[in-house]
């Protein structure tokens, strides 16, 4: 079974449940959706965007080393998954469970809309903390603990479809964004972010406590790491 792998944040191969799921079930087609009108929504940016860019350069080239590819496509996202689907014979999609923004909520229900009418099955993996239809409260921190404590994922064994062209990864200028220089902004990436983990738990998260609540020095004694987060 060929099964269509759709990355939106997580983009990362290790401790990655929708790529280990979607393992499991088949030859995988890894995605990404690069979406014109979600990046031209008011919290969007070419800064954020070439985040998101460095992002997928560093997971295409971590996908490589595991001998799978990133297939990038630009356009509507219910447009580009049927027509994937159909032309590499997929019935099958594995993502995250997202969690962003009004936009990203309702396109997320055209694509169910779409993939009930086409048979095709969309299994969302819970990636982070949030737990959708919670009834109550009453059970979030237990609900969260037992996420907490899971054990970290390897990297799967990827056997992938073949043939398939990876496509470019936009610019910003391509996409039509606004210019939004910023030479000394944090790079996107895994690697990246694994610098900034070690650098402030290893030093620059020493004086954190009492360095954090200064614009002086907050810059440093932070993590840092909200992009990679994010």
């Amino acid at each position: 079974m060929n099964v269509l792998v759709w990355l939106k944040r997580d983009l990362r191969i290790h401790d990655h449940p929708a790529l280990g799921l979607a393992a499991g079930l088949g030859r995988l087609l890894p995605v990404y959706v690069v979406e014109p009108e979600l990046w031209a929504q008011d919290d969007a940016s070419s800064r954020r965007w070439d985040v998101v860019a460095e992002s997928l350069s560093d997971l295409r080239e971590a996908l490589s080393g595991v001998g799978a590819p990133l297939v990038v496509r630009v356009g509507d996202a219910v447009q580009v998954l049927a027509g994937l689907c159909k032309r590499h014979g997929i019935s099958r999609i594995v993502s995250h469970e997202e969690t962003g923004n009004l936009w990203t909520y309702a396109r997320d229900r055209r694509v169910a809309a779409w993939a009930r009418d086409a048979g095709v099955r969309w299994t969302e993996v819970p990636q982070s903390g949030v737990v959708r239809r919670l009834p109550s409260r009453d059970t979030w921190a237990a609900s969260r603990d037992a996420y907490m404590s899971a054990q970290v994922l390897p990297v799967p064994a990827l056997c992938c479809v073949a043939g398939v062209e990876p496509g470019l990864i936009p610019s910003a200028r391509a996409l039509k964004l606004a210019p939004d220089p910023c030479p000394h902004r944090q790079l996107g990436g895994r690697a990246r972010g694994l610098e900034l983990l070690e650098s402030f738990l290893d030093r620059r998260g020493e004086p954190y406590r009492t360095a954090i609540s200064s614009p002086l020095t907050a810059e440093r004694a932070c993590s840092r790491l909200s992009p990679h987060l994010a």
